[in-house]
């Protein structure tokens, strides 16, 4: 007995639709959740690393093996300043030296002499002595000239104790103490952790205290005019304030699953129609 093919146009539709394969979608959009987040990985990789790259070079206008003329000078001569507390050391060979080294005033858990609102200290056996606006080099010789009355081969020394710079902004923000003579502000931003990718490096601001108020001034540390700005080395009680970048690394995460899901569903639906 012969089975005949059925008559039955149902029968018919049926194998028609089963007979009927679907078209293999192309071997690159036959994609992958591994695929979409490799591919996604790479795009956010490409996208992070490049956007704060212009923000962190230094010294971008410097041309290669190159030597910049007539910049800024040291202030070898850092005046004495209302408010510093001085460190006098004084030696010699007399047996009562001792009493010169005695403790004087204090200050943030530091002595020694600090200077009043007149600009003025009290030295032992000299009385008042006016040193404001005198550099440490100055006040060491008339110490030392002053004292020959009182003390054999005198040789005094004088450094200033709570000199500081307050550094804000996207670097570690802390009140850093002056430890050299002539702190520059590349000095500055690296004893804070350097500005990296948190901040901007063409827009720094130094606010700087004067006789008859504050000065603000923006420096931009991409150009090479830095190196020619009296705001290269720093002076006391400077307050540096790094401008964080752009990118807040509180959006961090939610830009990055936006464009992760935007990625996926692209592919997902180039996946969709190619089938």
């Amino acid at each position: 007995m012969y089975n005949l093919p059925s008559s039955n146009p149902v029968d018919k539709i049926t194998v028609g639709i089963t007979a009927k394969k679907h078209k293999p979608a192309p071997a690159y959009f036959q994609l992958t959740i591994k695929n979409v987040l490799y591919f996604s990985s790479i795009v956010l990789l490409t996208f992070f690393s490049c956007t704060p790259a212009k923000n962190t070079t230094y010294f971008q206008n410097i041309q290669r093996d190159t030597t910049l003329r007539n910049l800024i000078t040291k202030n070898l001569g850092t005046k004495i300043q209302k408010n510093d507390l001085l460190q006098i050391t004084v030696a010699g060979l007399s047996p009562d030296i001792a009493i010169f080294n005695a403790p004087q005033d204090a200050s943030g858990g530091l002595t020694g002499y600090l200077v009043d609102d007149s600009g003025e200290i009290s030295f032992i056996k000299l009385g008042i002595i006016k040193v404001a606006g005198m550099t440490k080099k100055e006040l060491k010789a008339l110490l030392e000239k002053s004292l020959v009355p009182y003390l054999k081969e005198v040789v005094v020394s004088v450094g200033i104790a709570n000199r500081h710079v307050t550094m804000m902004g996207a670097v570690s923000p802390q009140v850093l103490p002056i430890t050299v003579e002539n702190m520059t502000i590349l000095d500055a931003l690296a004893s804070s952790g350097d500005i990296g990718e948190k901040g901007r490096t063409d827009n720094i601001l130094v606010i700087r205290e004067k006789e008859d108020g504050k000065e603000f001034k923006r420096l931009n540390l991409t150009d090479s005019s830095i190196f020619y700005s009296p705001y290269f080395y720093l002076q006391p009680n400077d307050v540096v304030y790094v401008e964080p970048s752009n990118i807040k690394k509180g959006n961090t995460a939610q830009i990055i699953s936006y464009i992760t899901a935007g990625i996926s569903f692209v592919f997902l639906i180039l996946n969709q129609v190619f089938r």
